[in-house]
């Protein structure tokens, strides 16, 4: 009788410990969902927000590193006001896979996204594609899931004119970030803003006091090359041309 209660207990203990997992899975997924329904309400700090832990990050090639629940939806906040006017967010397929504690996870999902941006040389609003991957860790606190670090990698930013067979990202200028895949090999970032050949340099520079900058790529990788010049880690773009003070 007694290895038949055992026997119960443990299976008894199996099934609540599936079920936890199966309410933490779909917390999560209603966490990526408020996220999504933030976005698409201009970034709304007051959505976005309460989302992540007070210590989250996000980040995202092309639009910065942020750090603290407040500065990032602060800075999410201004992204949308500058370069997302618009936004209609497809969370697809996510992936997620709960710690054997219960107290952490790692999560995955694509992004499909419509969008309005403005043309980087004209500010006109255009329409565009958008497709990314999402990475991110979570955290549960006090009973909540949520996000803990968060990583955009944008595969695409595409004109709807154009088509992302034409132009997989966009253009890039002193007001957004050169967004390219680049091969591996040796380059030379263009310093005084004077190149034809932006964002390399073309030897402009000559009757100037700025050298170009040599960096090396050692595999095939996307990237994000400065384009205000201002950005603190160059080549490579921090965020700067999006003129955030965040404090």
């Amino acid at each position: 009788m007694s290895n038949e209660l055992a026997e119960i207990k443990g299976l008894l203990e199996k099934l609540d410990a599936k079920l936890n997992r199966l309410e933490d899975v779909e917390a999560i997924q209603r966490l990526i969902v408020t996220y999504a329904r933030g976005c698409d309400r201009g970034n709304d700090p007051e959505i976005i927000g309460p989302c992540f832990a007070e210590d989250g990050t996000w980040e995202c090639k092309g639009f910065g590193k942020y750090h603290g629940r407040e500065k990032l939806a602060k800075g999410l906040y201004g992204i949308a006001g500058e370069k997302i006017w618009w936004s209609l967010h497809y969370m697809i397929s996510p992936l997620i896979d709960i710690a054997p504690d219960g107290r952490t996870a790692t999560v995955f999902w694509y992004l499909w996204e419509s969008a309005t941006v403005p043309n980087p040389h004209t500010d006109e609003a255009e329409s565009h594609w958008i497709g990314g991957t999402y990475d991110c860790e979570c955290v549960k606190q006090d009973g909540r899931w949520l996000f803990r670090s968060m990583e955009l990698k944008l595969n695409m930013v595409s004109p709807y004119d154009d088509g992302w067979v034409k132009a997989k990202f966009l253009d890039g200028s002193r007001n957004s970030p050169y967004l390219m895949n680049l091969e591996q090999g040796e380059y030379y970032w263009c310093a005084c803003g004077r190149s034809k050949n932006q964002p390399f340099c073309d030897g402009s520079h000559k009757d100037t006091r700025r050298e170009p900058l040599k960096f090396k790529l050692d595999d095939f990788r996307h990237v994000a090359l400065c384009g205000c010049k201002y950005s603190k880690t160059k080549p490579w773009c921090d965020g700067s041309h999006l003129k955030l003070n965040l404090g």
